[in-house]
């Protein structure tokens, strides 16, 4: 008996929610990732009771950021009432997932999913807490070629679709092939 045939319909269902769940779950912020698209500062994100915004702007060059790993320091901040300027030492690890390192002495790794333009990740210090948001490109090119959010879950929808149509195919009754002579006596 194939597996398909043996394999509930509603186990299928579940698989394709499993495969969209991580995409649907990172901290990835479209908006705050295009203010840093093309460059190497850093948005950051303050998620503690000020939630103030701000981006630090960076002396990394494109060139060292390719070699897949960079240090780099803070020369200016767009709102100074969030945030201030910091020491980086950041390199590519995960097949260019994610970016791991150090804000001066405190250790970051941001990490992105398939299809995010930005790396990710938590800079916390007591209990200070704030996201950051670094472009992805120079590091590593272009973002991770695959499928976003909707398009899993279109997917998904498609694969439950065809399931279900193996499924009423294979409930139907099966016409008879042979043909009849057609004489009659």
């Amino acid at each position: 008996m194939p597996l398909l045939r043996r394999v509930p319909f509603r186990w299928f269902v579940l698989a394709a929610c499993a495969l969209a769940w991580p995409a649907l779950a990172s901290e990835y912020n479209a908006s705050d990732c295009a203010q840093v698209e093309g460059t190497l500062n850093i948005h950051w994100r303050n998620l503690g009771a000020g939630g103030c915004t701000g981006i630090e702007f960076t002396d990394g060059t494109f060139a060292e950021a390719r070699t897949g790993s960079i240090v780099m320091s803070g020369v200016g901040v767009s709102n100074n009432t969030c945030i201030g300027t910091d020491n980086y030492t950041f390199q590519v690890a995960g097949g260019g997932s994610a970016l791991t390192g150090f804000a001066s002495a405190v250790p970051m790794v941001l990490v992105r999913e398939p299809g995010e333009r930005c790396f990710v990740g938590h800079w916390t210090l007591g209990s200070s807490d704030y996201l950051a948001h670094i472009a992805a490109a120079p590091f590593v090119g272009s973002p991770i070629p695959t499928l976003g959010p909707a398009s899993l879950a279109s997917l998904a929808g498609a694969l439950a679709l065809a399931a279900w149509i193996v499924r009423r195919g294979r409930q139907r009754p099966r016409m008879n092939s042979r043909s009849s002579s057609g004489s009659v006596s």
